[in-house]
């Protein structure tokens, strides 16, 4: 029986990409649990309209350990009632109420203790354990992102001490945005690190399209707009879809009636309003002409359609979050969606975790024996 002599092999200078090898660590378990830990705390944190008429409920004050009887609970109750804020909201607030407001703060500062304490511990673990330290730059990316938030409010702090106009309007709804605005973009980071995790072996990759830089700048913009939005409880002066009272949109009077005019844009509820729906709009034009682009190419469509899916899904939460009076579920629900879809931009540009294939190690030439 004849046997080939040389059994057809590819060129010596094809080089197979490079991948982990087997049993490498993966620090995708420890991204996950960072994102959970950080979802929790931004739900605490973010996602607290109870009311209707209260964006900014006053928490109360908060032990360690929360009373766990009704002798203390009644205690902790006398000394809330006695807080000059407790008069000035009312003095309505019953028990019940109290206590539901107690627990998401206790809650909300333990989800911040163990962010920070599982953000430490992977930082000090990539540090000093030699197996880990491939994932050092992307924990120590998240810790810039977390870190220049305090430059960042300081420099919100100068900017509305010296600006006459700003500091003679209520200046919550900007610290609102710029709490919403970092919260977001930290979370969407370890939520993307998850999604495409560091790597002990960098694999060859094709370089990511400059563009996913403009789509998450612009969700960002958006985000901003968003929490302005929820700050100025824009949705009372406009709970209509699609229209305003008959008309398309609000006469031009109402859009632009501060001075000077781009205090419209941070303080005019139905102007921000505007600017939101505008550019929600924009984003799913894009996406979807991106998504009709890549399957003119046929190929590449999957993450277009990923992201459209996701900016469809976030306009219907808006919309209906919108329609239905701002119920505190759906208001949550749009704000972690936004997370969710910068998150996926970010993953976008990251390279994810490649696995082995057959023949990736396959010699060059095969010679018979």
């Amino acid at each position: 029986m004849a046997v080939a002599e040389h059994l057809i092999a590819p060129p010596d200078d094809v080089r197979a990409a490079r991948v982990a090898p087997l049993g490498a660590p993966s620090a995708r378990p420890y991204f996950v649990a960072l994102s959970v830990i950080g979802l929790a705390a931004f739900v605490l944190g973010v996602g607290n309209r109870f009311t209707a008429d209260s964006l900014f409920l006053v928490a109360p004050q908060v032990d360690w350990i929360p009373p766990l009887s009704a002798g203390p609970w009644n205690a902790a109750y006398a000394i809330h009632q006695q807080d000059p804020v407790f008069a000035s909201c009312g003095g309505t607030e019953s028990l019940s109420v109290f206590k539901m407001l107690y627990w998401w703060e206790w809650l909300r500062r333990a989800a911040v203790l163990a962010l920070g304490g599982t953000a430490l511990i992977g930082l000090v673990g990539a540090a000093a354990w030699r197996r880990f330290t491939f994932a050092l730059p992307r924990l120590g990316a998240l810790a810039i992102l977390a870190l220049a938030y305090w430059p960042a409010r300081a420099a919100l702090a100068f900017a509305l001490g010296a600006s006459p106009t700003l500091s003679s309007f209520n200046a919550g709804q900007y610290r609102h945005a710029l709490d919403v605005v970092f919260a977001s973009a930290t979370l969407a980071a370890a939520i993307a690190s998850a999604l495409a995790p560091p790597r002990p072996v960098p694999a060859t990759a094709r370089r990511p399209a400059s563009s996913e830089w403009f789509w998450i700048a612009a969700i960002v913009t958006n985000i901003a707009f968003g929490a302005l939005f929820a700050a100025r409880d824009a949705a009372a002066s406009w709970p209509t879809w699609l229209g305003y009272e008959g008309h398309a949109l609000p006469p031009l009077a109402q859009l632009t009636s501060y001075s000077p005019w781009w205090l419209n844009l941070t303080f005019n509820a139905l102007t921000i309003q505007l600017v939101h729906r505008g550019l929600s709009l924009a984003l799913w034009i894009a996406a979807a002409a991106q998504l009709g682009a890549a399957l003119r190419r046929a190929g590449g469509a999957s993450r277009a359609l990923a992201r459209l899916g996701l900016i469809t899904a976030q306009m219907l939460l808006g919309v209906l979050t919108l329609m239905l009076g701002v119920p505190p579920a759906l208001s949550i629900a749009h704000q972690v969606g936004a997370v969710v879809l910068l998150a996926a931009s970010l993953a976008f540009l990251m390279p994810g975790e490649r696995t082995a294939t057959a023949g990736a190690h396959t010699p060059a030439r095969w010679r018979a024996s």
